[in-house]
């Protein structure tokens, strides 16, 4: 499994996503590791397809295709309105990866 974190350079969301991912991986026992890509202009978000700061793929998917907003570095905002991917989403983005569920909703 593949895991990237895009991040505009300084922005504090991003480690805490990188928290909230690492919590995810470590409780369903993945061992894998998460690529960090800082993106320092809209130019390289373009290049990237990175839809706002902090986004977070697993094998080439955005975690929240849905709630994806415009390419760009600007900050992203999530579901719940936060800037940060809660643990439910990043842990339905893993277990869709992975092919399993746990009863919970996809």
């Amino acid at each position: 499994m593949r895991v990237e974190l895009l991040y505009a350079d300084g922005d504090p969301a991003a480690m805490v996503a990188r928290q909230n991912l690492v919590e995810v991986l470590t409780e369903d026992a993945f061992e894998t590791p998460i690529q960090m890509i800082a993106v320092a202009s809209a130019e390289d978000a373009e290049l990237l397809g990175m839809r706002g700061s902090p986004t977070i793929r697993i094998d080439g998917e955005d975690i929240d295709p849905e709630g994806s907003g415009a390419i760009g570095v600007a900050p992203r905002v999530y579901g719940d309105g936060g800037s940060v991917p809660d643990k439910d989403l990043i842990r339905r983005a893993v277990e869709t990866a992975r092919g399993w569920s746990h009863g919970r909703r996809s």
